[in-house]
């Protein structure tokens, strides 16, 4: 939902998803195509349109808001000299329940936005936003303006969209439970490492462990459990596919739907590896003399049986069906099983379907950023089931060309064609207020190019998130436009040869007020990148990477980071002890971003979400199993994505750019690091970066108001 409102001072943008809304605002009465003058001009121009005489209000209270808030690209060094006048501080943020009547104010921001976090879903809230502003050392207010609005109700919508906490690593996590802080051996990428984590499900207090699990889960947990119980007899079928499966809560109520007597069939990844039988250090053969191999689950497979193997039942016959009946295993898959829907159906018609980038883990759940996507549309539970009975055969992924034609797996038609056959790979826009459903694989990766295509087309707006980096032609998407690098600089990361070739910016064909939001899990090191980068060149290719798209202007760019511990090593005595930020120690590969989603132009009439188990990569499009929802028009769909995308964007973009501060600070030699960096100031240096055309704020600005 989308609401607007505007005084003699402020224009208010109210934008709600389920648990956030988002506040954007702009100031009136000001030039916003051209540059300030000086900034002496700005300063005295906002001063003298924001104060409201007649409404003022005398105060000792200091300005204030939460650390980490204000961008680093402000220029602190400003000074207001003119002190007898009021100093623009920022914007003061009131909230009511409409049904309750319960009020909470709001940390005043510096910032030209500002996101609710605690709202719930289904509620309906009046926003009251004002200047603040300092004159002679009083606190004075401008004329207040409101905005009211609802939260969508992911029960009860067509759409319900759940995304978990997802920064596990927050402020807000240590100081709830940083008490239970341990050092614990955690492995990443194989490797064992010492980490100091705090892992719910260690929390020794249960109490205290389960309001753990549910602040992390935020309702995702939840819902997901709330899906599966709805089939709650032999008129229900449960039809799903899993590729991780380890979540205790997740395996228990598909076992409880098993004993309420619903038919569940679940496909799950199974693959493996053959190794060598070896006994007493001799290998074995049998009497031919054939060497005898055992087959060895990869650890998904082998992870996922245990978790199954778990469960108890009162009746015997439950205990058979849970383990004979209910799990089919996928092994022919070209690449990976990485599906995780579940079909709801009932007396024979499939009518909803659960979907989204959720494993069943508890990484999944309470780690990384997540989310699970229902759909209550019979259209598409049907297309959802059709394809569930396809992997239930279990045929190969890909078409293989030199297989023999009396080999029954080859001669059985593979999931790509299948795939295809069923819905054709999309050409040009897709029709407004549709819903399709892709699924993977093909035969061709047609539809990354289509993603990239559209994203290309975007005249507004991109919010993308990548898991497990960039694709190619998005990556050549997102090096439109125009650079901030100087042109003597191009081409030092790559070969003469591919910096001859031109850097590849169309910035003609990128509209310059576009702005791109790129969220990733993790910054790629300079070492692989260009490895990468070698490797691409020596078979005569380009590979694009973070360095190659983040001095574009139209890009804005944020990375999963933790804040580190502060540090004073010139006075340990003044040192402050809070420690750095934590994680849960649950997951194994992927920290902080694990959706896969795009929002292209989100606040129009006719937004496009994209969104679904596949990594926007060439493996996901013609090698794996996936599906993907493309929503063309659907705006509440594109308010809950974009809330919930600006929600870790803000979040991971601030802890950036301290870590950055922190690293600049140590280059140069300083042994000081100011934890208050990105407090408030006390002048209006903060609004230059809001009006300078040259700025991604400037466009942010005008993005949100």
């Amino acid at each position: 939902m989308r609401v607007r409102n505007s005084n003699d001072q402020l224009s208010v943008h109210a934008i709600a998803g389920t648990h956030v809304v988002l506040l954007g605002f702009d100031v009136k009465d000001y030039d916003k195509q051209s540059k300030p003058e000086s900034d002496s001009r700005l300063s005295n121009m906002l001063s003298e349109m924001t104060l409201d005489n007649s409404d003022t209000t005398t105060s000792t209270t200091t300005p204030s808001t939460s650390r980490i808030t204000r961008s680093s690209t402000s220029s602190s060094n400003i000074r207001v000299k003119n002190t007898s006048r009021a100093i623009f501080v920022g914007f003061a943020i009131d909230r009511q329940d409409c049904s309750t009547k319960e009020s909470v104010s709001f940390n005043v921001t510096q910032k030209f936005h500002y996101g609710d976090y605690s709202a719930l879903p289904g509620k309906r809230y009046q926003y009251t936003v004002r200047k603040k502003m300092i004159k002679d050392k009083n606190v004075v207010y401008g004329s207040s303006i409101q905005v009211l609005i609802t939260t969508e109700d992911p029960a009860t919508s067509k759409h319900g969209i759940y995304f978990n906490r997802g920064v596990a690593g927050s402020a807000a996590y240590n100081d709830k439970f940083g008490s239970e802080a341990k050092y614990h051996l955690v492995h990443k990428f194989g490797t064992p490492l010492q980490r100091k984590i705090i892992n719910p499900r260690m929390i020794t207090d249960p109490v205290k462990s389960k309001e753990a699990l549910s602040w992390l889960s935020r309702g995702l947990e939840e819902a997901l459990v709330n899906f599966i119980s709805q089939a709650s007899g032999k008129d229900f079928q449960l039809l799903a596919t899993v590729y991780e499966f380890t979540h205790p809560e997740t395996v228990q109520a598909f076992a409880d739907a098993v004993e309420r007597g619903v038919d569940v069939k679940i496909i799950r990844h199974c693959k493996g590896t053959y190794h060598t039988r070896v006994k007493r250090n001799e290998i074995c053969k049998d009497d031919s003399g054939k060497i005898l191999k055992d087959w060895i689950p990869d650890g998904t497979t082998d992870s996922a049986k245990k978790a199954i193997d778990t469960v108890g039942f009162a009746s015997l016959d439950d205990a058979h069906k849970w383990q004979h009946d209910t799990f089919i295993e996928r092994h022919h898959t070209a690449g990976i099983m990485h599906n995780k829907f579940i079909i709801l159906i009932k007396n024979g018609k499939p009518t909803q379907v659960w979907t989204g980038s959720t494993n069943p883990t508890d990484g999944g759940i309470y780690g990384q950023s997540n989310v699970g996507h229902i759909v209550r549309d019979e259209n598409v539970a049907e297309q959802f089931t059709q394809y569930w009975h396809n992997l239930s055969h279990d045929p190969s992924g890909r078409k293989r060309r030199t297989s023999s034609s009396d080999n029954d797996e080859a001669s059985n038609e593979p999931m790509d064609e299948l795939n295809e056959r069923q819905q054709s790979d999309l050409e040009g826009r897709a029709k407004s207020q549709s819903i399709t459903v892709i699924f993977c694989p093909r035969t061709t990766t047609n539809m990354l190019q289509w993603y990239a295509d559209r994203m290309g087309e975007a005249t507004e707006s991109v919010h993308y998130t990548a898991a497990f980096g960039i694709s190619q032609p998005i990556a050549q998407v997102l090096r439109q436009g125009n650079s901030t690098k100087k042109s003597n600089e191009d081409g030092l990361r790559r070969s003469p040869r591919i910096a001859r070739r031109g850097n590849g910016n169309d910035a003609s064909s990128v509209s310059p007020s576009l702005l791109r939001y790129v969220l990733l899990d993790n910054k790629p090191s300079e070492q692989s990148s260009a490895k990468k980068a070698a490797s691409a060149e020596k078979n005569g290719k380009e590979y694009l990477d973070y360095y190659d798209i983040k001095d574009i202007k139209q890009n804005r760019i944020a990375f999963g980071a933790l804040l580190p511990p502060p540090t004073n090593h010139e006075d340990k005595s003044t040192a402050d002890t809070r420690g750095g930020e934590c994680l849960t120690g649950l997951t194994y590969f992927v920290d902080y971003i694990h959706t896969k989603y795009m929002v292209l132009d989100a606040l129009t009439d006719n937004p496009l979400v994209v969104t679904g188990s596949a990594n926007f990569s060439m493996a996901s499009t013609d090698k794996n199993d996936e599906n993907m929802l493309i929503i063309q028009g659907d705006t509440s769909v594109a308010d809950v994505y974009l809330t919930e995308f600006y929600r870790l964007f803000d979040h991971f973009k601030a802890r950036d750019e301290y870590n950055a501060f922190v690293a600049e600070q140590k280059s140069t030699g300083s042994n000081v690091v100011d934890r208050t960096w990105g407090d408030v100031v006390d002048d209006e240096s903060w609004l230059l970066p809001y009006f300078d055309p040259e700025s991604q704020l400037y466009k942010e600005r005008l993005l949100l108001r």
